[in-house]
């Protein structure tokens, strides 16, 4: 399976290449064996990025951006393994600023909701999340509080799809 989601790993050495790069992130996040497997299975490319010029930055700047333990940074990438291929400037960061700034969060409770719904990482504010919140917010008739309140409370919701999986919910 894993050759067939990134067929380059065939060209990867094992001894230059994989190893050198699974050994340095099972060490850096403190994963179990199984714990790398399952991250390496559901994200096969990352045994193709150098650890140290493009892992660890991605990981350091995930962690210093939302002062997280490397416990809870072992946490995330576990439950969302494509975190170490987004470029952190130009998705992981502009998605954070972009929830912080519209529910006015301030930095440990833009940290929860991260910690709570992990993959608000990998959407995109304007696509994903924005549609889903004003929706929210104008089916029930929300005040920016009201919405912040409900985000805090339930950041599950970042992530569902407003007219597939909340509406029928709110409709019964």
């Amino acid at each position: 399976k894993m050759i067939l989601r990134s067929p380059q790993i065939i060209s990867f050495s094992y001894d230059d290449n994989i190893k050198p790069t699974l050994d340095a992130m099972q060490n850096y996040l403190k994963l179990s064996d199984d714990e790398l497997r399952k991250i390496v299975l559901r994200s096969p490319s990352i045994v193709g990025y150098n650890f140290d010029d493009n892992t660890k930055p991605k990981l350091d700047a995930v962690k210093d951006y939302l002062n997280l333990s490397t416990n809870e940074l072992r946490k995330i990438t576990l439950t969302i393994p494509t975190i170490i291929c987004y470029s952190f400037d130009n998705n992981i960061k502009p998605t954070l600023e972009a929830v912080q700034n519209y529910l006015e969060l301030s930095d440990d409770e833009l940290r929860k909701i991260v910690l709570r719904k992990p993959a608000i990482i990998s959407l995109n504010f304007d696509d994903n999340i924005k549609s889903t919140l004003d929706a929210v917010r104008g089916h029930l008739k929300l005040s920016e509080d009201e919405l912040r309140k409900i985000v805090l409370h339930l950041p599950v919701i970042i992530g569902l799809n407003f007219d597939d999986n909340i509406k029928p919910t709110l409709d019964t």
